[in-house]
């Protein structure tokens, strides 16, 4: 039995060595580190607020039942473009109980830390943009709060739902040293982000097929990307030409932007750069 006993302790030994060698000789790749990190990152308790949410009691018996929770994180002080985190609720009952964090960040590279402005919003028709009847809580406090209490008390009017609606019109044209360049059959992408964004998620998109130019266009809150993002302040907006009406851009495509700002009615984008070209 002795015998033995040191020989399964020999085996274990060899085994723990091997796997020691076998690590070093097969390091985790830095994709792999990173997700891990991000895993880590998402599941840290100092990167989330959780609490409750709930009607404030002398409204709460006017709602209608049926409707979506929206959750948008922002730091303190910011009011447009994308949201720093959102989330969607559906088929729920108040009191609710909500978490918000890194998990649900909208941009890759952005973290979940800070001060920041929480706010719940009870949407009847489930979109994005909020609507008059909507009704809507906020409260500021630092990443890692539990307990947060965000109560429904404001019932969103039609002056503000209409404020936020601010849409930017003009017209498009192709440079004339470009149009026998057109290709045939092209989409027309028009594409918003934040002034001086530059990554992640565009602030609203649409994609247009069959135009002629000059084109007469218009891009607001409508076609916004994210829940709880608000078409407003500076703006920039790409235009492109594309010929295989794939999102990304590619060699042949003719494209051209303006920076505007949001309610902007004389906005004029010339195509005046051929990609590749």
């Amino acid at each position: 039995m002795k015998q033995l006993a040191i020989f399964s302790l020999f085996c274990g030994l060899f085994a723990l060595v091997a796997c020691d060698k076998e690590l070093k000789e097969h390091p985790i790749s830095p994709q792999v580190q990173q997700e891990m990190a991000a895993r880590e990152k998402a599941s840290d308790p100092t990167r989330s607020i959780s609490g409750t949410i709930e009607f404030e009691e002398s409204i709460a018996s006017k709602i209608p039942e049926n409707g979506t929770l929206f959750l948008i994180a922002r730091p303190e002080g910011v009011t447009g473009g994308p949201p720093m985190a959102a989330r969607k609720h559906s088929l729920i009952q108040f009191p609710f109980e909500f978490k918000i964090g890194q998990e649900n960040v909208m941009m890759e590279g952005n973290s979940f830390e800070g001060k920041i402005k929480i706010t719940a919003r009870w949407d009847l028709d489930g979109q994005p943009k909020a609507s008059p009847d909507d009704v809507e809580g906020s409260v500021i406090v630092p990443a890692g709060s539990t307990e947060v209490k965000i109560v429904l008390d404001h019932v969103i009017e039609v002056e503000k739902a209409s404020a936020e609606a601010k849409t930017v019109t003009g017209t498009i044209r192709i440079d004339p040293a470009l149009a026998d360049q057109m290709p045939q059959g092209a989409s027309l992408f028009l594409i918003a982000r934040s002034e001086g964004v530059q990554r992640g998620m565009p602030l609203a998109v649409k994609k247009l097929a069959g135009i002629t130019f000059p084109y007469a266009f218009s891009l607001g809150q409508a076609d916004v990307m994210l829940p709880g993002a608000v078409f407003d302040g500076p703006v920039t907006i790409f235009a492109r030409l594309d010929k295989d009406g794939d999102a990304a851009p590619a060699p042949g495509d003719i494209d051209g932007k303006i920076t505007t700002n949001a309610g902007d009615q004389n906005a004029e984008i010339v195509l005046n750069r051929l990609i590749g070209g």
